[in-house]
């Protein structure tokens, strides 16, 4: 990785700002400091570089399709505004089919591309692990962090932004292709709880893992090498205990990690 977190800008804002997040409630300083290192990866450039563009139809700024080798420039293509075009990759030649006007397929070299912007929005179905969850203060209990087992499944929208650019100097030029992708959405799964007298108000006189079904909203961000994100979301223990638990469809937010199965 070239790019050292204190070089990196995060979404415009230098690292000293971010620092200024950290000053959250004591009880929350290890989501804090997650949400930050995540943000310090995610923001060097050399995490979001990728290889292959997905087949799938794409909206392209028209004033860079227009300079793109081979375009005509139709008055469907011209201007400020978007155009809609079928997207398939080979290697290292991109094939460009405009969904409508006038405009011809292109077939355009990577290294001929000095930029282009493409945009996908899409379904997203992932699988989602939940490696630990901050639960606020209930019925006198303290704040939890707790790291027991999660899994569920997230489905939602997602936006995928990618950028084609090309340097040269002299006779020698340099393409690279980045790509990143952000969604939001719901899921649903299930995990295990710890289920005993202190967080059942003493009704019990035993402990075991409980089963919970769980369920919520996330927001997912996909850096091409891996995915990661916060959910708010809420467990519902399902045995005969479920009324005595004070956790029972109590919200909780958490940090999640993904695999995009689609």
């Amino acid at each position: 990785m070239r790019c050292k977190p204190k070089n990196c800008s995060i979404f415009g804002v230098r690292v000293t700002v971010v620092r200024q997040f950290m000053k959250l409630n004591k009880h929350y300083h290890y989501l804090g400091k997650m949400c930050l290192l995540a943000t310090l990866l995610t923001s060097c450039k050399a995490i979001n570089l990728t290889e292959q563009l997905p087949t799938d139809t794409y909206t392209v700024p028209a004033g860079q399709y227009n300079r793109l080798p081979g375009a005509t420039g139709s008055n469907a293509a011209e201007g400020t505004g978007k155009i809609s075009v079928d997207l398939m990759q080979d290697d290292s030649v991109l094939t460009l089919s405009p969904s409508s006007g006038n405009q011809q397929t292109l077939h355009v070299n990577l290294s001929a591309i000095d930029q282009l912007k493409l945009k996908r929005v899409t379904f997203d179905l992932d699988v989602l692990t939940i490696p630990f969850k901050i639960r606020p203060s209930v019925a006198g209990f303290p704040e939890q962090l707790n790291a027991n087992f999660n899994a569920a499944m997230y489905f939602g929208r997602r936006v995928d932004r990618f950028t084609i650019q090309t340097t040269r100097k002299g006779r020698a030029s340099k393409t690279r292709l980045r790509g990143t992708g952000y969604g939001y959405g719901g899921f649903v799964g299930i995990g295990s709880e710890a289920v005993n007298p202190f967080v059942t108000n003493n009704r019990i006189d035993y402990e075991y893992d409980g089963f919970v079904i769980n369920g919520g909203v996330a927001g997912i961000y996909d850096a091409r090498r891996f995915n990661l994100g916060l959910a708010l979301g809420a467990d519902f223990l399902v045995d005969r205990n479920r009324r005595d638990w004070i956790y029972q469809g109590k919200p909780w937010i958490g940090v999640l990690f993904g695999i995009n199965l689609n």
